[in-house]
């Protein structure tokens, strides 16, 4: 399934103006990779269209999960030499140029020394600020403040030029599309929206896709191929399948702190409940308490509002459409 929303920024909140779906053959997009371009092109110019309702939109952003994409989280520290005067726009946009370069540093280093990308041609698919901190408070701006320890936190996404060029080649048409990791952009909405620490969790048809948020930022996210058709016909060896699938979600991710006691899922049916069971025994041993498992649906993102209904899984479209609109800013 191809899903569009149409949304711009209002007050700090994504307002969520239309929504379009259209249906794709199973094999259309493999493990997020485009295999069938004509067919994914037309599904994604008439859900688009159904969204838009006549009202070209100004920008584009496409929400992909495939195999060996990476989310980078990057802490950028800068020490004031005059803590007591105000910082200034310049000031302020030096900060963030130089955090950006910064972060593309670590991720080009990072992407080096994996051995699932060593050789491989990959493109830096976004880098969002996530945060601004000055002397130890969250800012949305750091004009006019004055403080002395200035933090710029980073995201880099980085995937396979192979995938993300297959993705924005579906939208090239589009005024200059981007591309943004779904999973990414759906736990930074939800971060967004005053979760403070949780596991996100979407599984697809023959994807799993997750991201760490720690204290509202996105940490971290890890994609791989186990999704709800590899489940299918295996009612025997669920339990089995569901422990091995879980033992992989709860590996520690990006800082290697234990996993979060919070949990929210997409794309789970009834059938596969098995799934965040499993992910619930581990997570509830490692931690020496409960862990709390649910789904994530459109009353836990108070940062979007819609004039139109929405459901779990337009959220990822709706987290990459904050990103365009850049509603964080």
């Amino acid at each position: 399934m191809v899903r569009a929303v149409v949304a711009r920024a209002e007050g700090g909140r994504l307002r969520v103006l239309g929504r379009g779906e259209t249906g794709l053959a199973a094999d259309a997009i493999a493990g997020g990779l485009v295999v069938e371009p004509e067919a994914v092109t037309r599904a994604v110019a008439s859900a688009l269209g159904a969204a838009e309702r006549g009202v070209v939109s100004d920008r584009t952003v496409i929400a992909i999960d495939g195999d060996d994409m990476r989310t980078y989280h990057v802490k950028t520290p800068f020490e004031r030499e005059e803590s007591a005067t105000p910082i200034v726009r310049a000031e302020a946009d030096r900060a963030v140029r130089e955090a950006r370069e910064d972060a593309a540093r670590v991720a080009q280093t990072a992407v080096a020394d994996d051995p699932a990308l060593r050789g491989f041609a990959t493109a830096r698919l976004t880098d969002s600020i996530a945060a601004l901190v000055l002397d130890g408070r969250e800012l949305d701006s750091i004009e006019g403040y004055h403080g002395r320890a200035l933090e710029v936190h980073t995201d880099v996404a980085v995937a396979p030029l192979v995938l993300s060029g297959a993705a924005l080649a579906t939208v090239a048409a589009r005024r200059h599309p981007m591309a943004v990791p779904g999973v990414y952009a759906l736990a930074r909405i939800v971060a967004a929206s005053g979760v403070a620490d949780a596991g996100i969790v979407r599984v697809g048809a023959d994807m799993t896709a997750l991201a760490i948020v720690r204290e509202r930022r996105v940490v971290g996210t890890r994609m791989f191929g186990l999704g709800r058709d590899e489940f299918t016909g295996r009612d025997e060896a669920r339990d089995d399948d569901a422990k091995t699938w879980a033992e992989i979600v709860a590996l520690p991710l990006a800082d290697g702190a234990q996993p979060p006691e919070r949990w929210l899922f997409i794309g789970v049916p009834e059938a596969l409940l098995a799934l965040p069971n499993a992910l619930a025994k581990i997570v509830g041993e490692a931690r020496g308490n409960a862990a709390r498992i649910g789904p994530l649906t459109p009353s836990v993102t108070s940062r979007i509002f819609s004039d139109v209904p929405l459901n779990a899984e337009d959220l990822v479209a709706a987290g990459a459409a904050a990103l365009a609109t850049e509603v964080y800013t």
